[in-house]
């Protein structure tokens, strides 16, 4: 594409451009690394240890790329293939080698960069799109897809920045014609890249990240300004509309915190390269501290071991140590002076190596260990905060260092990368996953596996209702499946209440769309108790029959039940035929108890057991994940289904309790039996819901909750069973 020229009525407006100190011609680092930075950062290497031990891996990898010769191929295989990871070596060893120039002050590191980027400005103006892209997806150059583009440029402009004082005018001439402004034009100006630079989305993130920090350096306010607020620059699209529409006022990201872990990097440099450049736009405060608020958020919905809860398309390696949260901490630290990130920042054991990097470490010097503290949260969803959301339910047991934590998602879709889970649940014991949710069917750039991408069986399995811990409706998917659709409609939250955590946290949300004429409204609690447990009422109607299936994908192994099943000792079949179900071998049938039926399995050293009202209508499958997988794609997990058919109105109420402990050393077992005794619905109409569940110790709890929206002060005078119950707000729990 020929770079578009500059009208004359423009030259006048761009001169006064060049003339603002903002804009004017630097010939040092501008974006997150000052001079005065990386001489403070040289100083201290021997102050603070964290310091000294990044810088260390940063002039180890620069060096080990000195050592070798450049190489910049002809872009020709999918995500993980040679060329693919080569390019991704090339904008980290650029990156590295301008961080250790500006830290050491040696040529050799700005030598490099500059020679590989002549390289890159000998080839890339001349690139065709890549040989191994999608018809459904963006395309690159460098990459089969423009997001990785996106990021070799945001890594790139960095490593220009810091070396460009050491580069003779015409190489600068030359890098910054042939590299930098080629990308941009193709990133944001040609057909599909303007489309994805325009868009909300974490791959608009990227690519408004990089071609705004590359405005910065190359002193184009043009492309600054369409960075901010869209090509059209009517703020309608563009970065600080990003941050408007991507994010709820709780700092929440739409499609997920696996998303958000990875969208927080250009979101945190950029807004660090914003404010250093263009300190009057206030970046930090925008949205009443949003960006704060996005990490404190993100950090929050991780288990026990900073893993990120795999919530729509996630990969479930990741966790709060990656790069991306090294440079979101360490910046928010740097703009907030919020000491709640420094145990994070100790724990990660590393620093970027930028101004922000250099204050963390000075921060965390000397400073006892501490751990990140985690809460219970309502987190809300949508720009507004009224896309439903999701309840961080957490308690500690009466076992040393064991917190229970249940995730109750009524989120929006997520757009693309969203599964269809409403109103499903995740439980986990510390970093144990009890209930489990599959996450993503990929294997990332592993390019024996579909070139590195999503799998097939992302839209197979991984997205349907059925991989997950939630009710579906004649074995169909919400929303048909279509995350259009999804994406139209929201969950309702009916209340929501964390205030007396230590005795009850509590969630209530409905939805009404993922199934035409069924209206789906569940109620989780976390109770407190001596070893806290969940009650769970899943409650479902419509004018019509259908067959409800609540499904549980728990982790672990089989103990015991008490009800008979039926085994398949000889020849599996599949459950189904669509929408999941056909990946799902049965292993076992069973018709359920009149009262209760109880399913208990062992996880690491704890039992766990869902005891469910049911009756002899109701039937029972236990499943194994891997059926229809001919290319061994999938993981075998395991399922167990509570299902009743031809019912108009179906109410679900389980209890699930962590109970007991199993020491492998000792070969001593305790309390491997539910200590459910009953479980009884008091009152079901309208406007009310009550539950009785009562222990073999014969204590009980009762549960009662408004179905419908309340003001906080609001009374409720109920008759259950003849006895007359007052309680203010949405619902009450009494223990006897």
């Amino acid at each position: 594409m020929k770079i578009k020229t500059i009208k004359a009525i423009g030259l006048t407006a761009l001169f006064l451009v060049f003339a603002n100190a903002a804009f004017a011609q630097q010939y040092e680092p501008i974006l997150l690394l000052s001079k005065s930075e990386a001489k403070n950062i040289s100083q201290h290497l021997g102050d603070y240890k964290i310091l000294e031990k990044s810088f260390s891996k940063v002039k180890k990898d620069a060096d080990k790329a000195l050592e070798s010769k450049i190489e910049v191929p002809i872009p020709v295989d999918n995500g993980g293939g040679y060329t693919h990871e080569k390019h991704k070596k090339n904008y980290r060893e650029l990156y590295y080698a301008g961080l250790a120039f500006q830290v050491t002050g040696e040529k050799k590191y700005a030598k490099f960069v500059e020679e590989m980027l002549l390289e890159y400005a000998r080839i890339y103006p001349g690139l065709p799109l890549h040989p191994k892209r999608k018809a459904e997806q963006n395309s690159g150059k460098l990459f089969w897809q423009g997001l990785n583009d996106c990021v070799w440029l945001v890594h790139g402009i960095q490593a220009y920045d810091l070396v460009k004082e050491s580069i003779d005018a015409k190489n600068r001439e030359i890098i910054e014609r042939d590299v930098f402004r080629s990308m941009v034009a193709f990133l944001s100006e040609s057909e599909g890249g303007k489309d994805t630079f325009n868009k909300i989305h974490n791959h608009g993130t990227w690519s408004v990240a990089a071609v705004g920090m590359t405005g910065y350096v190359l002193g184009d306010k043009d492309m600054v300004e369409r960075a901010l607020t869209g090509s059209a620059k009517d703020k309608k699209t563009g970065f600080l509309k990003q941050i408007d529409m991507l994010f709820s006022p709780d700092g929440y990201y739409s499609e997920g915190p696996y998303y958000q872990r990875y969208a927080l990097q250009p979101f945190m440099v950029f807004a660090e390269a914003i404010n250093r450049n263009q300190p009057e736009l206030k970046i930090f405060e925008y949205r009443k501290q949003l960006l704060k608020k996005a990490l404190n958020t993100v950090l929050q919905l991780t288990d026990a071991k900073g893993y990120f809860f795999p919530i729509n398309d996630a990969l479930k390696e990741k966790n709060y140590m990656t790069e991306e949260l090294v440079f979101a901490t360490n910046i928010v630290f740097e703009n907030y002076n919020d000491p709640s990130v420094l145990p994070v920042i100790q724990q990660q054991n590393e620093v970027s190596i930028t101004g922000a990097g250099l204050k963390s470490a000075e921060a965390v010097n000397g400073m006892k260990k501490q751990e990140f503290v985690k809460n219970p949260l309502i987190i809300t969803d949508g720009p507004e905060g009224k896309s439903g959301g999701l309840a961080l339910f957490r308690m500690h047991t009466k076992k040393k260092d064991e917190q229970l934590t249940g995730v109750f998602k009524f989120a929006s879709q997520g757009m693309g990368h969203g599964h269809f889970d409403r109103l499903g649940i995740l439980l986990f014991n510390n970093d144990k996953e009890i209930l489990q949710d599959y996450g993503a069917a990929r294997f990332l750039n592993v390019e024996s596996k579909s070139g590195g991408r999503y799998l097939d069986e992302n839209k197979t399995w991984a997205q349907t209702s059925v991989a997950h811990n939630t009710v579906i409706v004649d074995e169909k998917s919400h929303f048909d499946g279509d995350w259009k659709e999804a994406e139209k409609q929201v969950p309702k939250t009916i209340f929501s209440d964390i205030s007396s955590a230590e005795k009850i946290q509590i969630a209530s949300a409905l939805e009404v769309n993922a199934y035409p004429g069924v209206e789906m409204q569940r109620t989780v609690a976390l109770i407190g108790a001596d070893t806290p447990f969940i009650v769970d009422i899943f409650s479902l109607k419509s004018k019509e029959n259908h067959q409800y299936d609540l499904n549980f994908m728990f982790s672990g192994h089989v103990m015991e039940t008490d009800f008979k099943y039926e085994p398949t000792l000889t020849s599996l079949s599949p459950l189904g035929k669509n929408n999941g179900y056909q990946h799902l071998w049965k292993l076992a049938e069973a018709k359920a108890n009149q009262g209760i039926s109880k399913f208990t399995w062992l996880n690491d050293n704890r039992f766990y057991t869902i005891s469910t009202l049911t009756d002899a209508t109701n039937s029972l499958v236990v499943t194994r994940l891997g059926a229809n997988d001919p290319n061994f794609n999938l993981r075998n997990e395991s399922g167990y289904m509570l299902r009743t058919k031809d019912k108009k109105n179906y109410t679900f109420v389980s209890i699930i309790e962590p109970h007991g402990s199993f020491d492998p050393k000792l070969e001593s077992v305790q309390d491997p039996h539910s200590k459910v005794e009953s479980i009884q619905i008091l009152k079901q109409d309208d406007n009310y819901t009550a539950v009785l569940v009562t222990f073999k110790n014969k204590k009980s709890y009762t549960l009662a909750f408004s179905n419908k929206e309340a003001k906080p002060d609001s009374k409720h005078k109920v008759s259950i069973n003849g006895k007359n119950m007052e309680w203010k707000g949405n619902y009450i729990l009494i223990t006897n």
